[in-house]
């Protein structure tokens, strides 16, 4: 009778085969991990897009509720209108495409507030005084980026959408003004604000 020993190891075929599945595994594994990673990145980016539109249009809306009907006068004297608008999508000069006078709270001066898109960017100048002075210059303040058009639009007496303001002297501020986002990567966001 002969007696055959029982193997206890492994061969060396059955590790190459241990280490090729686990190596396999280790892929798939970081493969899936980069993926989840990837897609949070643009999930909190598209999150941090969102909110940033949200806090711009809230921005437009307070502002533009509390207008004062006082007329200006601009830097070379000119008299503006308390109420002012374009239709463009981007200005190509420093120019803001939508100006108007703001109430201020109690104690405070009223200012002059204006809203433009530069270089992809939604920009909020700021007049600290009504009647400007040769000199004065507006604080800028980005709001928000990537964007590739802005584009407002005032209501008038009659109910009609009206891409410049004022239209005439007798008519000094719109019922309502629309502001339409066109972001960088295609959505457009359009809300529309009814003033008192």
């Amino acid at each position: 009778m002969s007696m055959q020993r029982l193997q206890t190891g492994l061969t060396l075929i059955e590790l190459i085969v241990a280490v090729a599945l686990l190596a396999l595994l280790t892929v798939m594994a970081y493969r899936g991990l980069d993926s989840m990673t990837r897609a949070n990145d643009r999930t909190l980016a598209e999150s941090e897009r969102w909110r940033a539109t949200t806090l711009l249009l809230e921005r437009f809306g307070a502002d533009v509720s509390q207008p004062a009907r006082r007329p200006v006068r601009g830097a070379a004297g000119a008299p503006l209108p308390a109420w002012w608008g374009r239709a463009m999508t981007e200005p190509d000069g420093a120019d803001a495409q939508f100006e108007f006078s703001r109430k201020s709270p109690p104690g405070r001066d009223e200012s002059r507030l204006g809203y433009r898109l530069r270089g992809g960017k939604v920009e909020l100048l700021v007049w600290r005084v009504l009647d400007r002075g040769p000199a004065s210059v507006a604080e800028v303040y980005p709001l928000l980026e990537n964007v590739s058009a802005l584009l407002f639009r005032h209501l008038d007496a009659r109910g009609v959408w009206q891409d410049h303001w004022p239209l005439s002297d007798t008519e000094p501020l719109p019922r309502a003004v629309s502001i339409e986002l066109t972001l960088a990567d295609g959505p457009s966001v359009k809300r529309i604000f009814a003033l008192p």
